[in-house]
């Protein structure tokens, strides 16, 4: 069945260079939606993704913004509104994986910035979506790129976790904000997608073993199939469908970590 609702659509995907972001805005250009594709440093990278989707037919645009420069974050998305005279749906994709021990930050540096660029950014652009399609007085739908390290971590992580939480919590009390307007608003969490910085280390034999074996499915997922996931959360037929979080891992939080019973 292919989903409704998409032909047409003026979306906003951040982080879209590379991994995920580029594999959400290549599922999305098939379905007929007109793309903004936001970076930061990754020139080459939105090029390719640019000429992808072109490629395929689709009408897009390239914007630029540091997102840790937190004070750019509204003037770039009104630059990202205005370029299809309004958009219908905001894609949080853009974020950095910090890895770092508590004891190691003790001043919290690091932990700052990373909430700076995955949770506040994020919470500037939804709360600009929003107004805009309030204004507009039009609908609209938001997807989270969360993690499944919201749900259940390890060693290093604890600002990469506490941002990717946030987020989920964020989405929950932005859905009930903005569900009377007609705004929907979802979380997607990735488990092991691998992107092209993680590509080389994931694909070693030893390595792949040690993370699938602990999941069901038994396979690493791709980004095309989070781009799957966004395309659902963002059409007619997940219209009833806000505050959620839609979990893709191969089953690996599911199964935890117990003893395996072979």
């Amino acid at each position: 069945m292919k989903l409704s609702g998409l032909e047409g659509k003026r979306v906003l995907i951040t982080g879209a260079s590379s991994g995920i972001g580029a594999g959400m805005a290549k599922v999305l250009a098939e379905a007929g939606c007109r793309l903004v594709l936001h970076f930061n440093r990754n020139a080459s990278g939105i090029e390719e993704t640019l000429n992808t989707v072109q490629e395929m037919g689709a009408e897009a645009e390239v914007l630029q913004c540091d997102f840790a420069q937190l004070e750019t974050v509204r003037s770039f998305f009104d630059e990202a509104w205005q370029t299809f005279e309004g958009l219908d749906a905001l894609v949080n994709n853009a974020g950095i994986v910090t890895k770092s021990l508590a004891l190691k930050d003790p001043e919290g540096v690091q932990f700052n910035e990373t909430l700076a660029v995955n949770l506040q950014a994020p919470y500037l652009l939804s709360t600009a979506f929003a107004q805009c399609c309030i204004e507009a007085k039009q609908g609209g739908a938001i997807v989270n790129n969360s993690s499944i390290h919201a749900q259940a971590t390890c060693e290093w992580f604890s600002a990469y976790a506490a941002s990717k939480a946030g987020m989920d919590a964020m989405t929950k009390a932005q859905a009930v904000e903005w569900g009377p307007y007609g705004i929907r608003v979802n979380v997607l969490a990735p488990g092991v997608v691998p992107v092209e910085r993680t590509q080389a280390i994931l694909s070693q034999p030893a390595m792949e073993k040690k993370w699938t074996q602990n999941m069901p499915m038994g396979r690493y997922g791709t980004p095309e199939e989070m781009g799957y996931a966004t395309a659902y959360l963002l059409s007619d037929e997940a219209a009833w469908m806000t505050g959620s979080v839609l979990t893709l891992d191969g089953g690996l939080i599911a199964r935890g970590n117990y003893p395996r019973r072979d």
